[in-house]
C-alpha cells in the first residue's frame, strides 16, 4: 500500500474514493434535513396534538358532580332528595382481556361476590362498547374500605361517587316525579358539549326530564399538576360545582297522600285534584304504580324487572295523563251539550228511573231505584246516571263532540308533562 496516494488496496480489491468532502457534506445535509422535517412535523403540524398529550400526562382533572335540585311540595315539604352512592367500575382500555380473569378473581374474593356476576357485567359492557363498565353499584362502606386498602393490586379499578335520588315516600307520585338513569354512551356523545360527563345521570321521565336543565346543576372540579410517578405537585385551580335549583310544585303532600290512599284497594284508576280557583294541581295519583327506588338499586332482580317493564298492568303508564274512561266526570260535558244545544235548558226537570232502555241494554241508576224528577243542580249533586243518559242521547253526538272540544278535549292540558300526555 502506498501512502500519500488516493489508491488503497485491500486483499486484492481496489477502492477509489473521489471527492470525499462533497460526499460527507451531502450526508450531513440529508441527515440534518431529515431532522428539520421531523421537527417541523412534530412542533408545527402536530404541535397542538402533542401539546394536549403532554398536558394530559402532566395535568389531572378531578371532576366534582353537582347536587341535583330537590323536588318540594307547595309548602316546601321535601318529596325527592339526594343521597351518596359508591359504585365499582373499570375502563376496558385499562384492563386487557388477558388481565381480566386475574382481576375478576381478586374482586370476587375481596367482595364475596360470584365471578359469574362480575363477568356478566363485564361482558355486557364489552358488547355495548361502553367506555366505562360498572361492575357493582351501591357499595357498602365496608366494601369501599376493602377496595381502598387493596387498590395497588387492582389496576384499572375505580371507585366512583355519585349522588342518586332518595325518595322519602317511595312510590308517592311516581308518575309525576319520574326517574333518573345513568347517561348512555349515545346520549353522552350528543350532550358532552353541554357539560354532561360519562358517569352523569339524566332525567328520563316525568318532572325529572321536563325540568332537567333546572334541576341538574353544573359540574365543578380541581386541576392538579402531577409528576411522572403520578404524585400531586400542586393545585392549578379549583371550581366549585353549582347545585341544581329546587323545584317547588303545586302539589300538596297531604292531599297527595290522601289520593294515593284512596286508590290502595283499587286495581287501577287515577285521581287528579285541582284548585277550582286557579286550576293548580294539588294531587295527581295513578294506579297501578311503581317503586322509584327500583331505578337506584344496584342489582334489581329479573322478577322485579319483569314486573315493571313486562307486566300487562303497565305500571309505568300514568292513567292520569293518558286516555282513560272518565266515568261520571263526563257528566259535565253532557250537561253543557244539553244546555248549549237548547234541547235541555238550565231549568228543565227530568224523571229518573231504576234504569233506562237503549237498544238491547238497560242502563241503570246507581241506586237501582231512581230519584224521581230532578233538575241539573240535584242531578249533579247526586250524580244521577239516568238523568244524564237522557240529556246525552237527546242532545246527540254532534252536540257532545262540540262541548268536549270547547272544554279542551283533544288538546294538551298545558301541564309540563306534555311528552307523556295523551291529548284528549
Amino acid at each position: 500500500m502506498k501512502y500519500g496516494s488516493r489508491n488503497y488496496q485491500f486483499k486484492g480489491t481496489k477502492f477509489r474514493l473521489v471527492n470525499q468532502p462533497g460526499i460527507l457534506f451531502g450526508i450531513i445535509l440529508i441527515f440534518f434535513g431529515a431532522i428539520t422535517c421531523r421537527l417541523f412535523w412534530l412542533q408545527i403540524v402536530q404541535g397542538s396534538y402533542y401539546r394536549k398529550l403532554s398536558d394530559e400526562n402532566r395535568i389531572r382533572l378531578i371532576s366534582i358532580p353537582p347536587i341535583r335540585g330537590r323536588i318540594l311540595d307547595r309548602n316546601k315539604e321535601v318529596l325527592v332528595d339526594n343521597r351518596l352512592l359508591y359504585s365499582l367500575s373499570i375502563q376496558p382500555r385499562l384492563v386487557s382481556p388477558d388481565a381480566w380473569p386475574k382481576l375478576r378473581y381478586r374482586l370476587s374474593n375481596l367482595l364475596t361476590i360470584s365471578q359469574e356476576s362480575l363477568d356478566s357485567s363485564y361482558q355486557k359492557g364489552l358488547e355495548e362498547k361502553s367506555l366505562r363498565i360498572v361492575l357493582l353499584r351501591d357499595l357498602t362502606n365496608e366494601n369501599v374500605l376493602k377496595l381502598k386498602e387493596q387498590e395497588i393490586y387492582l389496576e384499572g379499578v375505580q371507585i366512583n361517587e355519585e349522588l342518586v335520588r332518595y325518595y322519602p315516600f317511595n312510590s308517592l307520585a311516581a308518575h309525576v316525579f319520574g326517574y333518573t338513569q345513568l347517561i348512555t354512551d349515545k346520549e353522552y356523545k350528543l350532550l358532552s358539549d353541554k357539560g354532561y360527563k360519562l358517569n352523569d345521570r339524566i332525567g328520563r321521565t316525568g318532572l325529572e326530564a321536563a325540568f332537567e336543565s333546572h334541576l341538574r346543576g353544573i359540574w365543578g372540579g380541581e386541576m392538579l399538576e402531577v409528576d411522572s410517578m403520578g404524585v400531586v405537585q400542586r393545585s392549578l385551580g379549583f371550581k366549585l360545582p353549582q347545585s341544581g335549583s329546587d323545584l317547588v310544585l303545586t302539589l300538596d303532600l297531604r292531599l297527595q297522600l290522601a289520593a294515593e290512599k284512596a286508590l290502595e284497594d283499587k286495581s287501577a284508576g287515577a285521581i287528579i285534584a285541582l284548585d277550582p280557583r286557579t286550576g293548580a294541581i294539588r294531587a295527581m295519583a295513578s294506579k297501578p304504580t311503581f317503586s322509584l327506588d327500583f331505578f337506584v338499586k344496584s342489582n334489581p332482580s329479573q322478577k322485579e324487572y319483569d314486573q315493571l317493564f313486562l307486566s300487562s298492568d303497565l305500571p309505568l303508564m300514568s292513567r292520569a295523563l293518558n286516555a282513560y274512561d272518565p266515568g261520571s266526570t263526563w257528566k259535565v260535558v253532557t250537561g253543557m251539550a244539553g244546555m248549549e244545544s237548547g234541547k235541555f235548558p238550565p231549568d228543565i226537570e227530568l224523571d229518573t228511573a231504576p234504569c233506562i232502555q237503549y237498544g238491547g241494554h238497560c242502563f241503570p241508576e246507581h241506586n237501582k231505584k231512581g230519584f224521581g224528577p230532578l233538575g241539573y243542580e240535584d242531578a249533579y249533586r247526586i250524580s244521577s246516571n239516568t238523568f244524564f243518559y237522557q240529556v246525552g242521547v237527546g242532545s246527540g253526538s254532534a252536540a257532545l263532540y262540540k262541548a268536549a272540544k270547547n272544554l279542551g278535549f283533544d288538546q294538551f292540558t298545558g301541564v309540563e308533562l306534555k311528552s307523556e300526555e295523551n291529548k284528549g
